[in-house]
């Protein structure tokens, strides 16, 4: 019996040697939605620009704020809310965290700079809540990373997206993401907008540029710039389960080319299949 050529050994042993590091990822892509997690479902309290055109903190504050079942008897919707901040607070900038601490205790913000209540008597809803127990705050690194982990603890999050000299808040509902090997990849973010004229839940492309995520399409150039999170008051029964939000009917399996090693690996086979049958032959 003939000697398998070593040209054809080396490729043989190479190929197997290369199989162990060079097998073809597994890619899963999802979508996680909050509301899918703990309960409820998007909100989107939206501008009429009556009074209320430099207010995106507190309708992605109301959003948040009813989503959390923090409403009251009687203002039972984020557009409720949303009007309860209007009737009370001046048109101006502001974030969200004043919204939410005045709506809880009736305090007012640290500064009178930006916006402000005018009208007394509004807010402080829940006087016995202590505010610091619900509230988390996150303006640097992989600020997408860190809204998926609050998601999956139940908090709300309203973010401000910024360029050039703008900034703007809207409130993040999920986001997509790619599963390499167990390794998450963000691809997108689920969001509603109280300045785009419609009630509806959006999806935009996020990318990487190494030091901020930033959206794509008509917000293309926008970059997050920092998060702010609210945690829900009440959680319906059974709400909490992750494969509820992410189980793999989100999922879809992306086929991925073969690796060099395994064609490698699989020319050596043939040559050999081919040696052996010459041999038998012979």
């Amino acid at each position: 019996m003939k000697r398998l050529s070593p040209i054809v050994l080396w490729l043989v042993l190479s190929a197997m040697a290369g199989t162990a590091w060079a097998l073809p990822p597994t890619t899963l892509k999802y979508n996680y939605y909050i509301y899918n997690q703990w309960g409820g479902t998007w909100q989107d309290a939206n501008k009429n620009y009556v009074d209320d055109s430099l207010m995106c903190w507190a309708a992605t504050a109301s959003n948040v704020l009813e989503w959390g079942q923090w409403d009251t008897p009687t203002i039972t919707t984020a557009t409720q809310i949303f009007q309860h901040f209007k009737d009370h607070w001046t048109n101006n900038t502001g974030v969200m965290s004043w919204a939410w601490k005045w709506w809880l205790n009736g305090s007012p913000p640290p500064y009178y700079f930006a916006s402000y209540p005018d009208v007394p008597g509004g807010g402080n809803f829940y006087p016995a809540a202590n505010f610091t127990d619900y509230y988390r705050y996150a303006g640097s690194g992989d600020l997408m990373g860190v809204m998926d982990n609050w998601m999956h603890q139940g908090y709300g999050v309203g973010l401000v997206i910024g360029k050039g000299g703008g900034l703007h808040a809207i409130t993040a509902w999920g986001f997509g993401y790619n599963l390499v090997n167990g390794v998450k990849q963000y691809t997108s973010i689920y969001v509603t907008d109280s300045d785009d004229g419609v009630t509806a839940l959006r999806n935009y492309p996020l990318t990487w540029n190494g030091s901020a995520w930033v959206l794509g399409g008509s917000y293309s150039g926008w970059s997050v710039g920092s998060l702010s999170g609210f945690k829900y008051r009440l959680s319906p029964a059974g709400a909490g389960s992750f494969w509820a939000s992410e189980g793999p009917q989100g999922g879809e399996i992306l086929v991925t080319p073969l690796a060099p090693s395994w064609l490698l690996f699989g020319a050596g086979l043939l040559l050999l299949l081919l040696l052996n049958r010459r041999v038998a032959v012979e």
